[in-house]
């Protein structure tokens, strides 16, 4: 298992940032908060090309969707950590 570190968080925080920019109509807040609930619930995954990263759908079935969500259960953890850190120094 690949060690996570923050950087991974910031990462996909600004992929899912991105992508609320350029779809308008909710505010990027719900837009980022939507995409990690969609993300811990296996219904979007990360795709790394070795240069590029990106966020797709997973596939259909809910078996995949599972075994998405827990590969993705890590970094949603680090995510939850880092926003109890951020709230606990305010």
């Amino acid at each position: 298992m690949m060690k996570l570190d923050e950087n991974e968080v910031w990462i996909v925080d600004a992929l899912f940032h991105e992508m609320a920019k350029q779809s308008g109509g909710l505010s990027v807040e719900d837009w980022v908060n939507g995409s990690w609930d969609l993300f811990e619930q296996g219904c979007l995954r990360l795709v790394d090309d070795g240069k590029h990263m990106g966020i797709e759908p997973s596939d259909g079935n809910r078996a995949e969707r599972r075994t998405q969500a827990k590969t993705n259960r890590p970094l949603v953890k680090l995510k939850r950590q880092m926003d109890r850190a951020v709230e606990n120094a305010s």
